[in-house]
């Protein structure tokens, strides 16, 4: 694509230290939110990620989760108290959800340059952290997960910044289609699988996930 598209604005950031959460495990889902952050090629200076294995890293530097996973929530579960900012992600962009938003977009906000790399697996955390069983079950059966990014270009973001989306290589390859059918067992299309291990930014244990059902 050549043109640059407005996909919305930043509506809130966050960063956290790592401390001890429940299990005996520490964790930085708790987050404070920030009026700017300044991005390295690791993610946001000042923000900590306890298990390194499932977050962080340079796939995995930015966490992003969209708008209508707060409604959700709020209407499955009436009585949790929840706010904006509870599932610990960094960033969350008015207008943006996995329908829209494909493997290998990349986006500019602020000086930053992102590129998404994978959907998040949303884990039994969030259940702690809002006191309550059956969350992250409600997100992936609703394929409303976030998901994150490698930082292509660092720089700083604010609020209010507006994300404009300015590659799209794979304009098939949305976060909910393979959300679908990376959670759909029966899944076997050959076709469409190359498809999606051909998607160079896509995070490897996905495509490992997918190559498996080629037999």
């Amino acid at each position: 694509m050549n043109e640059t598209m407005l996909k919305g604005v930043v509506r809130r950031l966050q960063i956290g230290e790592a401390m001890p959460f429940a299990r005996e495990q520490a964790s930085a889902i708790n987050k404070c939110a920030v009026d700017s952050v300044t991005v390295t090629s690791t993610g946001c200076i000042g923000d900590e990620q306890a298990d390194q294995f499932f977050h962080g890293g340079p796939l995995q530097a930015i966490h992003q989760m969209p708008e209508k996973a707060y409604h959700l929530i709020r209407v499955a579960f009436p009585d949790v108290t929840l706010y904006e900012g509870m599932l610990g992600e960094n960033l969350m962009v008015s207008q943006m959800d996995e329908s829209d938003v494909c493997v290998g977009d990349i986006f500019k906000i602020g000086s930053v340059q992102l590129q998404v790399t994978r959907p998040r697996r949303p884990c039994w955390k969030i259940d702690s952290q809002l006191n309550t069983r059956g969350v992250p079950k409600l997100l992936q059966d609703n394929g409303c997960v976030g998901w994150y990014y490698r930082v292509v270009t660092p720089g700083e973001m604010k609020m209010g910044d507006e994300c404009h989306l300015i590659d799209r290589p794979y304009p098939f390859a949305t976060l909910a289609r393979l959300w679908q059918i990376y959670n759909d067992s029966s899944f076997r299309d050959a076709d469409e699988i190359k498809q999606w291990l051909s998607v160079t930014p896509l995070e490897q244990s996905f495509k490992d996930a997918l190559a498996k059902r080629l037999g």
